[in-house]
């Protein structure tokens, strides 16, 4: 008996001790200052991702940015490769209202410059000159502590051939939502750095010096964007990777909504971002991201998941814009955009002609869609399409490719 006791203790084992055996022949990662410095090499946009790219970046999308330019174009990236270590960013543009899309047209890379890095982060936007602005970052692994923020922009991104700046370091973290421009001209930039829990293993003794702003930060421009500092922010209790909006209420006071665990959760700064009050809850919310923006109209729209502002759905479902006419004290009637499940991550841009588009991803590693709604203001007062145009679930792209429209097909 004892012998087949000692078998099956062996056989038992055996698999555990084969997979230890396993672990311990994987190689660690150095961490040489080498690697810590590359965050800050500066990156590359390859401007002829195809055909290099042209099945690579087909089976995974998670949205990043829309923005729409002066002349109607539309811009577009999302992170293909993965939520993760191999991560990158695609860009492309649409001169029909989104109704066909050009073939990637740019993608930032770390690995293809043979850097151990991503950039899954990217936030487009239009400054009051008509100039387009995308905000990106680098990490080295999922995320090495730091963060490195950057920009490029293009003066003329209506152009047939849009030329781009040379990339521009701004500091650490990340932008995953677009800047305001307050009153007195000050330019806010959301600007995210997440908690300790959050950086993977090898670097988790490294950054210490970055603790004090591990959260939801704001950097100010005061030369429309030709250098930016930081600020201030606030380091919300049970956060979830931050993703923070900003904007700036009738009496000059900043609003910051900012996701958490169980809410959005929201606070509010009176001296243009220096200092925060603590934080409240703005609504109940499943754990992903909620967007707010100010509107030509001077109406707020949040876009979030759930049809009751009082209510958290039970998954990513159910993306609903609101309008707010009293700087959030109150909520129109729900638009529902999207009552799918696995639907997120929402962008809001509006066209010159006060048209709305909300960009958004679904089914990330299935269909692994980007796509966009397209409405205005009527719209969501009305909780339900009435104005011409008005149409939902528009295909950018899925794990078949781009959408080309009537024409590629």
């Amino acid at each position: 008996m004892k012998s087949v006791i000692t078998l099956f203790t062996f056989l038992l084992l055996a698999p555990l001790t084969t997979l230890q055996a396993a672990d311990a022949t994987k190689p660690a990662v150095k961490v040489t200052q080498e690697l810590l410095n590359s965050i800050h090499v500066t990156p590359k946009l390859i401007f002829d991702p195809m055909p290099a790219y042209g099945q690579k970046y087909l089976p995974f999308a998670m949205a990043a940015s829309l923005e729409v330019t002066s002349k109607g174009r539309l811009w577009t990236c999302w992170a293909g490769g993965g939520d993760g270590p191999n991560g990158y960013l695609v860009g492309s543009y649409s001169d029909d209202q989104g109704k066909s899309w050009r073939d990637p047209v740019f993608v930032i890379d770390p690995q293809a410059q043979g850097l151990k890095m991503n950039t899954r982060i990217g936030a487009f936007w239009c400054d009051p000159k008509g100039r387009l602005w995308l905000f990106f970052h680098q990490s080295v692994g999922n995320f090495d502590g730091s963060f490195s923020n950057w920009f490029v922009r293009c003066d003329d991104p209506d152009s047939a051939k849009p030329v781009w700046s040379d990339p521009v370091y701004i500091g650490f973290g990340e932008s995953i939502n677009k800047p305001i421009v307050r009153k007195n001209g000050e330019w806010i930039l959301p600007v995210s750095l997440h908690d300790r829990w959050n950086i993977d293993k090898p670097f988790a003794d490294y950054y210490h010096e970055l603790d004090a702003v591990r959260g939801s930060n704001v950097f100010v421009s005061d030369d429309e964007g030709a250098s930016w500092r930081y600020r201030g922010g606030n380091i919300f209790k049970d956060s979830r990777f931050n993703e923070h909006s900003v904007v700036e209420i009738q009496d000059g006071t900043l609003w910051m909504l900012s996701r958490c665990k169980k809410e959005i959760a929201q606070s509010f700064s009176a001296d243009g971002g220096k200092s925060w009050q603590p934080q409240s809850t703005a609504f109940p919310h499943v754990d992903s991201k909620a967007v707010i923006r100010r509107l030509q109209s001077g109406n707020l729209l949040v876009i979030r998941h759930g049809q009751d502002m009082t209510k958290a759905t039970d998954g990513r479902k159910e993306l609903t814009a609101f309008l707010s006419a009293d700087d959030g004290k109150t909520w129109s009637s729900s638009l529902l955009l999207d009552e799918r499940e696995n639907v997120s991550y929402p962008d809001i841009a509006q066209a010159p002609n006060g048209d709305i588009y909300v960009h958004y991803d679904r089914d990330r590693y299935g269909a692994a869609e980007i796509l966009f709604a397209r409405f205005r203001e009527e719209d969501v007062q009305a909780g339900k399409l009435i104005s011409k145009d008005a149409a939902l679930k528009n295909l950018v792209k899925s794990k078949l490719g781009m959408n080309h429209g009537a024409a590629g097909k």
